[in-house]
């Protein structure tokens, strides 16, 4: 049942606190009874198969969004209204200045809807609003694991710049099953984040999802299925060059986050079986370069080349893959735009293959879609990721 058809039916219970200690206690006294959960849907209509309806929260999981402000926190919200599921309970922590008074004020709210199995049970959700200052704003990890309901795994959406480096970050990431980031989003180039991240993910054995990896699945498989054309085959086992041309916005190209666009390196690198022979580096006002090697020992000249675009800095705009195989040339391009891909390959300058494929871009609902219905992660994430470290250095 989706977050807005809860929110259609009516707020069902709401209360404040601001201690996590009294808002935890709130909550544990709300579901300590059934004759507290009836009072829950008291109000709701009769249902003739049952003289008593009570209420029950759903048991899908914990989710909490660190929200780069109120706003964001909101955004959030709207996000989640539109998912085919919902959270059992979910925290919006939006931090505010860490270095002023210690502050904490929550919000906590339960939404209810009668289900639609006929026996006038109702399905509720919670929803925590907390606003943190002070010290407790560096220290997310007193907040988020007390206030998770114990036999449900908890997945955290940091959807705000993040820090992996800071301790409360690593402990934070102790108490939860995943973490959802969007690579594309963090701060500079966004790959020292991604590195740090990712090696903290990984200590803490917690998995890690990036939308901006998410997004490039059209990409990839565009990419995939041009090297099934029976004359493209031959040559993957001869790549010897890796371009990406991305939207290079105003600025240094130290300043553009690169996420999107190394990603498909990495992808590829994890695909091919190379090893990272020089990591990614910053080549004057070229964009980036970077060699792999792949298990013949043949070097693969990698760059990410800086475009001039009306799309947002960072943003990917032509995937190039070059090979030569017994003296022939092969080229593959992908391009694409909101809806679709559109793939030629190339053998000594005439077009061979040429291809579009539909395949729309992810909205960000899509993308919380995703991330919240897979199982512990999806398939591919872990090599590419682990690749992507290789790749940064």
């Amino acid at each position: 049942m989706s977050l807005n058809s809860i929110l259609a039916s009516s707020l069902r219970w709401s209360s404040s606190a601001t201690t996590v200690a009294e808002a935890d206690a709130l909550l544990a006294k709300l579901w300590a009874s059934s004759e507290a959960r009836r009072f829950l849907v008291s109000d709701s209509p009769a249902d003739t198969a049952t003289a008593e309806p009570i209420a029950v929260r759903t048991g899908v999981m914990n989710l909490a969004v660190v929200a780069n402000g109120a706003e964001r926190a909101a955004h959030a919200a709207s996000i989640l209204a539109t998912l085919p599921r919902n959270p059992s309970r979910t925290l919006f922590i939006v931090p505010r200045d860490p270095e002023g008074p210690a502050t904490f004020a929550a919000r906590l709210e339960v939404f209810c809807a009668v289900t639609p199995r006929g026996d006038g049970t109702s399905a509720c959700t919670e929803l925590l609003w907390i606003d943190v200052g002070g010290p407790a704003a560096h220290h997310l990890a007193s907040i988020v694991p007390p206030l998770s309901l114990h036999d449900l795994p908890t997945l955290l959406w940091w959807d705000a710049p993040v820090n992996a480096a800071e301790s409360d970050v690593r402990q934070l990431l102790r108490g939860v099953d995943r973490v959802i980031i969007d690579g594309a989003t963090q701060p500079s180039d966004g790959l020292a984040t991604i590195r740090t991240l990712f090696a903290a993910a990984e200590s803490a054995g917690v998995a890690l999802t990036d939308f901006a990896l998410l997004r490039q699945g059209r990409w990839r498989d565009s990419i995939a299925t041009m090297f099934d054309e029976e004359s493209a085959a031959p040559f993957l086992s001869a790549i010897n060059k890796i371009s990406i041309d991305y939207s290079g916005g105003k600025g240094s190209s130290a300043s553009i986050n690169v996420v999107r666009p190394a990603y498909h390196v990495a992808w590829l690198a994890s695909r091919l079986k190379t090893s990272v022979k020089t990591p990614l580096h910053l080549s004057g006002g070229a964009g980036w370069r970077a060699e792999l090697q792949d298990p013949l020992r043949h070097v693969i000249a990698v760059e990410l080349n800086p475009v001039d675009s009306v799309l947002g800095a960072g943003t990917t705009i032509a995937v190039h893959i070059a090979a030569d195989r017994r003296g022939d040339h092969f080229e593959l391009e992908v391009r694409a735009d909101s809806t679709s891909t559109r793939a030629i390959a190339k053998i000594n300058g005439a077009v061979v293959h040429e291809r579009t494929f539909q395949a729309p871009r992810w909205t960000e609902a899509t993308l919380l879609s995703e991330s919240l219905e897979f199982g512990e992660v999806d398939p591919l994430s872990p090599a590419i990721l682990r690749t992507m470290s290789a790749l940064i250095g």
